[in-house]
């Protein structure tokens, strides 16, 4: 082991009673095709360890609450903190024109 780690001891996340929890055990998480592109689009960021670790939490339960608001995504967490702590997801809005063109092109390519 490096020992610029050797301080760091591993922790499992607090238990979270009543969280919210992802359906899936393992593989993709979302059943929707917005939801798998939502967690794709995500991915596309390159995280790293902290889209592998929400997804963990999210399997686990450990997400307390979630809020979807138009350009906003809030959820609080219970991590291994003896504190859960607040997830902020800020994204631009689309216009009108842009939402026309969205359903316009998914309309065009409905079966």
């Amino acid at each position: 082991m490096s020992p610029y780690w050797s301080y760091y001891e591993p922790a499992k996340p607090k238990k979270v009673e009543n969280g919210l929890k992802a359906k899936s055990k393992r593989g993709c998480i979302g059943e929707t095709w917005w939801s798998k592109r939502w967690v794709k689009t995500l991915e596309s960021f390159n995280l790293g360890a902290r889209l592998t670790r929400g997804k963990s939490y999210a399997r686990k339960g450990q997400v307390i609450s979630i809020d979807v608001n138009p350009g906003i995504v809030r959820a609080r967490v219970q991590g291994t903190g003896s504190e859960p702590y607040d997830v902020v997801i800020k994204l631009k809005p689309l216009s009108d024109a842009e939402w026309d063109k969205a359903a316009s092109t998914m309309a065009s390519k409905a079966v």
